[in-house]
This record gives structure tokens, sequence and C-alpha cells, in this order.
């Protein structure tokens, strides 16, 4: 099975919003988003969710849910890991 994970936010207008991509903090404006915005962490989060039929990154963790605001997507991605190996072998 394999999975294609898409995702996109715009740059953030808060000067001290973090740029963070695939867990590393980069120099530059921030993306906007309810999580830290990780945009490649989320692509291969919804990639893997994709494979193994499990809904995506949106449905799993929704920017209603309060608890989620400023989420590290590192720390989503390890969830959605755990729950693809549940099942499946990632290879």
């Amino acid at each position: 099975r394999v999975g294609q994970g898409f995702d996109v936010h715009p740059f953030s207008d808060d000067p001290h919003r973090r740029l963070v991509l695939g867990g590393v903090e980069l120099p530059g404006p921030g993306l906007d988003g309810h999580s830290d915005a990780d945009v490649v962490a989320h692509a291969v989060a919804d990639a893997l969710l994709g494979a193994a039929g499990l809904g995506d990154l949106g449905t799993r963790f929704p920017a209603s849910d309060p608890a989620l605001a400023g989420a590290d997507s590192m720390v989503l991605l390890a969830q959605v890991v755990a729950a693809v190996r549940a099942g499946h072998e990632i290879g």
C-alpha cells in the first residue's frame, strides 16, 4: 500500500510565530495553524494514514480541539506512526 500526503499553511502575521519544518525550527516567518503548522510532519502523517486506510490528519486531530492548540506536530506524527504500526508495517 502507498499513501500520498499533502499539507499547506499560509505564513503567519505573528512575528513571534516559529517556523517548524520536519520538527526542526528554522529562521524565518512561521506558518499559521492550530498546531505548530509543520507541513512536513503533516504531509507524512497524512500519507501514512492514507496508506493504512485510517482517515486523515484533520479528522484524527481536528483544529476545533482546544487541547491541540500549538501542538507539536512531531508528537502527532508519533501517534500516527503508532496507530499505523498497530496493523501495518511501515517500510
